[in-house]
């Protein structure tokens, strides 16, 4: 409020200034952060599929609402860690079949800049050499 802007003597005082999206911080549960922490593909899964995480999808919510959110997540759970699997096992197609086709595609263009950029090159390479597929 400007001192160009003076409240009616009736009404309350302007409210205080909330809190940006940064000053809050990230609204992540503790089983959320939890699964992120997770550095492994598999110990990601893994942790995707517990009801723990599941169940604290239903978290800020009032306590009523929480209840049938948390009710119906346990109904649902059955069909949760099914699709969990299939994705699991999608993720491990595509890096046992498209992968490699596609390593094997683009071999000519890895080719050509190994041969006119080694420095460029060799940079990259190095910037991948301890990342695992199933670590990303």
């Amino acid at each position: 409020m400007t001192s160009a802007q003076q409240s009616l003597p009736g009404e309350p005082p302007a409210p205080q200034r909330g809190q940006t999206r940064d000053e809050r911080g990230r609204d992540v549960s503790e089983a959320q952060a939890e699964a992120e922490e997770q550095t492994s593909k598999w110990k990601r899964f893994l942790h995707m599929m517990s009801p723990r995480l599941v169940w604290s999808m239903a978290e800020g919510y009032p306590v009523v609402i929480k209840q049938f959110i948390q009710f119906c997540l346990i109904l649902i759970y059955p069909a949760w860690v099914f699709a969990v699997l299939v994705g699991g096992l999608f993720q491990l197609a595509f890096y046992v079949t498209v992968y490699p086709l596609l390593w094997l595609l683009f071999w000519p263009v890895r080719a050509h800049q190994k041969k006119n950029n080694p420095e460029e090159y060799a940079a990259n390479r190095a910037k991948y050499a301890n990342k695992k597929w199933y670590e990303t």
